[in-house]
């Protein structure tokens, strides 16, 4: 009877380590790993459905809570993807403040703004981008609210212009009307700037090449109410000289057409492949004469047999009507200019220069001789009956056919100016 005491009381003991180990130290166990999971922010593999003691509630509370965090990180992960592909996808640069002012946010493009590497978190906004208004500007904001615009000048260095930027600024206000923080937008106003200083240039040197004839005209058409001034050697005088005026206002009111037409997009080219020999033997049958007349040597080197370019014969004629011009008007009596041709260094493109033995060009300013209206020496260069719109055309027309134009000069020294155009692929 004892041993079967004994026995039995062995089962129940078994049976209830067995349900204790099932409903309190599993369930235990797994609620521990379930609590440690959440803490690290991992998503638990699974959840316990039963437990004694309100271990099966709590563990269901926890399985809900879980879900919802879930849910919200998911969400907001979302958003942050958002609003990331939303500011790198904005032209405007974009940076987010703090109430201290410190910077917890910021786009691509403001990086590239201020020559930023790395994301200037934490830094303020004067360490980030040097402009002392922006920062006191986001101060004032954090203190009081509101919105701000202001035009803020950025110095250039050697490696990239000065720009001008339209910053705009509002306080970021939380659902309880509290003040967070900042966002500033940085709207770069560089080349709209640029294009008003040369529109106002253009402006400005076209009014006076206008006056300088049409004072002259008006001078010499008062003679006019004396029909005498006009008779002998005199009156030739006066003629010759309307006439010249009235060529350098039709040749003026041409170019400035011309230019239009490129810059409206409505110049066509009718291309086709010629070798580029011949297009230099014509454009010295042309100016032959001219410069013999006075006195000046024109010299052709071209090897005979370069790849053909696609060109439109008459603008071609064009623009070596201007540089033949040019070098005429400056090459000194007895000197040499010379025509040539020859293969690029890549191999793709014909390299064309026309070279004179003039005055030259000082350094620092050659690169400004495609400017329209540029001139070196404004005076001599009016005096000699240019309109200081010629080059300009000229890089236009060589741009239109896909190549490339520049100078090379000294003063005293002469003068290269030297056009590259792609070799043709029929």
């Amino acid at each position: 009877m004892e041993g079967i005491l004994i026995f039995i009381g062995g089962v129940v003991l078994f049976i209830g380590m067995t349900w204790f180990w099932g409903e309190v130290i599993r369930p235990l166990r797994q609620l521990q790993r379930l609590i440690g999971e959440l803490s690290e922010g991992k998503k638990p593999k699974g959840f316990v459905a039963r437990g004694a003691w309100g271990l099966e509630e709590s563990i269901g509370q926890l399985e809900r809570v879980a879900t919802r965090l879930e849910g919200v990180t998911s969400q907001g992960e979302s958003e942050r993807v958002n609003l990331q592909a939303i500011l790198g996808s904005l032209t405007e640069g974009v940076l987010v403040g703090d109430r201290e002012g410190k910077i917890v946010l910021a786009n691509g493009q403001f990086l590239r703004m201020f020559d930023l590497e790395d994301l200037p978190s934490g830094r303020t906004v004067m360490e980030a981008t040097r402009l002392v208004e922006v920062d006191r500007a986001v101060e004032e904001i954090n203190e009081v609210g509101g919105v701000r615009g202001l035009e803020v000048q950025v110095p250039g260095n050697e490696s990239r212009q000065a720009q001008t930027f339209a910053v705009n600024m509002a306080a970021i206000v939380e659902g309880d009307q509290e003040r967070s923080g900042v966002v500033v937008v940085f709207h770069d106003l560089s080349k709209l700037r640029r294009l008003e200083v040369v529109r106002q240039e253009f402006v400005t040197n076209l009014s006076h090449e206008l006056r300088t004839p049409l004072s002259i005209l008006a001078g010499y058409l008062e003679t006019l109410e004396d029909p005498s001034q006009l008779k002998g050697s005199e009156g030739k005088k006066i003629w010759a000289v309307l006439q010249r005026n009235c060529e350098r206002l039709t040749l003026l009111v041409g170019d400035l057409l011309e230019l239009s037409k490129m810059d409206s997009g409505q110049l066509e080219l009718r291309k086709m492949a010629r070798p580029p020999m011949e297009i230099l033997q014509e454009v010295q049958e042309d100016w032959r004469r001219a410069f013999a007349s006075k006195k000046v040597k024109l010299e052709l080197e071209c090897p005979e047999k370069l790849p053909a370019v696609q060109v439109d014969s008459l603008r071609m004629g064009q623009i070596f009507s201007n540089l033949m011009e040019n070098a005429l008007r400056f090459a000194p009596e007895g000197s040499v200019v010379k025509l040539t041709g020859k293969l690029g260094e890549a191999g793709r493109e014909i390299e064309f220069t026309v070279e004179d033995e003039g005055e030259g060009i000082p350094e620092d300013k050659v690169d400004r001789v495609f400017e329209r209206f540029f001139r070196v020496d404004g005076g001599r260069v009016r005096e000699k009956g240019g309109t200081g719109l010629g080059l300009s055309i000229v890089k236009h027309l060589v741009q239109l056919h896909e190549g490339r134009v520049w100078a090379k000069s000294r003063a005293g020294e002469g003068t290269q100016i030297i056009l590259t155009l792609p070799c043709s692929k029929s």
